[in-house]
């Protein structure tokens, strides 16, 4: 088990082996989240695989998890809802998630949010699908309609953008800099705040070395994925592409 754990690590680490005993107990599923991409990496590298373990959200390939014992993906309370509204009004991300704040609704609550021009998919516990349904006809001062999504039709996220920029080093300080636009002191004053995680893993290491793939998760600036290194410069600056995430 990890020696740095915060406190909500260790709350959440409590609330996943309840989840655990119960199941072994009773013999029923269990299931714990909506959680982050951090709380899930925290879980699968604190509770052994033997315990029956198992993450899920929705579809393959989601961000937001629930984590799941003694359960078959079937099982996982999770619904699907669609919303629809005129596509010349560019929804995001964000906004989907503050109506939905905004109704009282606990964080993890919400799964991932899949927006695309005119639709989005929103992931939800089902014990609350209805009542997302019944009390949302605006998102913001959009007017839009909700029903049950069909998840094999899912939206194709339009909230990334490829970024091109130059590194003095792969340090993860030279990295943050490069993609807030901040300089050196700020960003290694962001780092050692641990407002900075690698691939979910917080991180205070202002020389952290990064390789392709590598994800760094800035808080209040997204994440930001290092998908390939492409080289030098002539003055010996290395050439990186960066997908960025709203």
């Amino acid at each position: 088990m990890a020696n740095n754990q915060s406190v909500d690590d260790k709350l959440l680490l409590s609330r996943a082996y309840d989840a655990i005993e119960l199941s072994e107990r009773t013999g029923c599923p269990r299931f714990l989240g909506f959680l982050n991409e951090h709380e899930t990496a925290y879980l699968k590298a604190n509770i052994s695989p033997k315990r029956g373990c198992a993450f899920y959200g929705g579809y393959d390939g989601a961000d937001r998890l629930m984590m799941g014992v003694g359960a078959e993906e079937y099982d996982y309370p999770i619904t699907a809802l669609e919303f629809t509204y005129k596509p010349e009004y560019d929804l995001r991300h964000r906004d989907f998630l503050g109506s939905l704040m905004a109704l009282g609704l606990r964080r993890d609550a919400v799964g991932d949010i899949l927006c695309e021009k005119g639709r989005t998919v929103v992931f939800v516990r089902d014990d609350i699908a209805s009542f997302v349904i019944s009390q949302t006809d605006r998102i913001g001062r959009v007017g839009v309609k909700v029903g049950y999504a069909d998840t094999a039709d899912l939206p194709a996220p339009d909230d990334a953008e490829e970024i091109s920029c130059t590194v003095s080093s792969l340090r993860l300080d030279a990295f943050v800099a490069a993609v807030t636009d901040l300089s050196r002191e700020k960003a290694a004053r962001l780092i050692r705040s641990e407002l900075v995680m690698i691939d979910h893993v917080t991180t205070a290491d202002v020389s952290a070395a990064l390789s392709e793939g590598a994800a760094v998760t800035i808080r209040k600036y997204g994440k930001f994925v290092l998908t390939a290194i492409s080289g030098l410069t002539r003055k010996g600056r290395v050439k990186i592409s960066v997908k960025r995430f709203r």
